[in-house]
């Protein structure tokens, strides 16, 4: 009972830390779009990482492999990979930030293993003598080194809840095609009756560790070994050899190879607080114009967005996409646009060379992102670099390190 209470109680500790967690903001980087919107949207709140709405970031999986049994004496007679037997998985789950998420999975499968028959003990038989041998069991009786040996085979199901997380995302802020992740949580598992022996259900714990690669917007295949912990009476016996301390767990665990689907991408906007203050106090986190249009097509047109980055860095932070995000949803209502991308740095960076370089990777990687995750066609893009020669903002030198983008051709525009 005091294994069970142990179990009862992890699950509600780790259930809520899966719901609650959220990745820690740089203050640097406060991003929002145009104050008005941000504010009407989530007011004057704390930081926030949204996991996007509707199906973003919930996934499906499925996967299949191998599973050995890890109980008794069995480890006596043969070894891990010999009792190896086939297992398949299906989990559900969503990614709550790129750093940390849930998934709930079931398990079912076939384990086999060899006890020492002479502590044979029946947990679950009716019968007053938990001793007595059910005839079934007679035909899986075999003789090694002088002991009689009984080889269990059962078919087991398992439920697991887990709080997931990517190990890789603890070192970078930058989305990886690679992702090293770890699970662990409670769970039930269910042994049915075979060979003369009753059902059997325990309280287990799961963990595991998956390396997941990223095929496309969609799919990640995956492979990932996975350990269950369940009660000593999970295979429908206690006791092991005679000379030696019986064991109060036993379990299984395998290695498996799977696809994953996710259902709306994955997709996370990052909101930081912004007071109730006036548009200029914020204005170099967030430079814009704004175009009046004709009132019979009123439209707020922003032509200009600066895409902001830390100290010789050339990553695009998850909040700066926002003001990307922006520019492409207008460009695709307009066809007849383009847009201007211009990348600098400031000069305590580095020397000139390099800050040229560096202002150059930027303005890459804004214009890669606006074609490969927004679907923009490169020909509407005019991309430079200028280094540290020219700057664009003069208070505060840490704003120079931005790629800003311009609405140049834009009808809007025309007289």
């Amino acid at each position: 009972m005091m294994r069970k209470a142990i179990f009862i109680g992890l699950f509600f500790v780790a259930l809520p830390m899966g719901l609650m967690a959220q990745e820690a903001l740089k203050a640097d980087t406060i991003r929002t779009e145009l104050q008005s919107e941000f504010l009407e949207t989530v007011g004057d709140s704390t930081d926030l990482v949204v996991a996007g709405d509707g199906t973003s970031n919930w996934f499906i999986s499925l996967s299949g492999g191998v599973n050995s049994l890890a109980a008794e004496a069995n480890r006596d007679y043969d070894n891990f990979v010999d009792r190896a037997r086939l297992s398949f998985r299906l989990a559900v789950g969503k990614w709550f930030t790129p750093v940390w998420g849930f998934r709930a999975q079931m398990g079912v499968g076939k384990l086999s293993g060899h006890s020492f028959l002479l502590n044979f003990y029946n947990i679950y038989d009716h019968l007053a003598d938990h001793t007595t041998m059910p005839s079934e069991m007679l035909p899986y009786l075999s003789e090694k080194d002088g002991i009689t040996w009984f080889h269990r085979k059962f078919t087991y199901m398992d439920w697991s809840v887990n709080v997931m997380t990517d190990a890789v995302r603890w070192f970078t802020k930058e989305k990886k095609a690679v992702r090293l992740i770890l699970s662990a949580g409670p769970g039930f598992a269910h042994a049915f009756a075979s060979q003369g022996l009753s059902a059997s259900n325990s309280f287990t714990f799961n963990g595991g560790i998956q390396l997941n690669v990223n095929l496309n917007e969609r799919w990640d295949v995956f492979t990932e070994f996975q350990g269950t912990i369940t009660d000593e009476s999970f295979d429908s016996q206690i006791g092991g050899q005679p000379s030696r301390r019986n064991r109060p767990l036993e379990g299984y665990g395998g290695l498996t190879l799977g696809l994953s689907y996710k259902f709306g991408g994955r997709k996370f906007t990052r909101y930081a607080k912004v007071q109730p203050v006036t548009y200029e106090s914020v204005r170099y986190m967030q430079p814009v114009t704004v175009v009046e249009t004709p009132k019979e097509a009123p439209e707020e047109v922003v032509t200009s967005f600066a895409v902001r980055f830390f100290i010789d860095q050339y990553n695009i932070e998850e909040d700066q996409k926002l003001n990307i995000d922006r520019m492409a949803r207008y460009l695709k209502k307009h066809p007849e646009a383009r847009l201007e991308l211009v990348g600098y740095a400031d000069r305590e960076t580095a020397y000139p060379s390099y800050n040229l370089k560096l202002s150059q990777r930027r303005v890459n990687t804004v214009r890669d992102y606006l074609v490969n995750e927004c679907g923009i066609d490169p020909s509407r893009l005019i991309i430079d670099a200028r280094g540290d020669t020219q700057r664009v903002y003069n208070e505060d030198y840490r704003w120079n390190r931005v790629v800003v983008m311009r609405l140049v051709e834009n009808e809007n525009n025309k007289e």
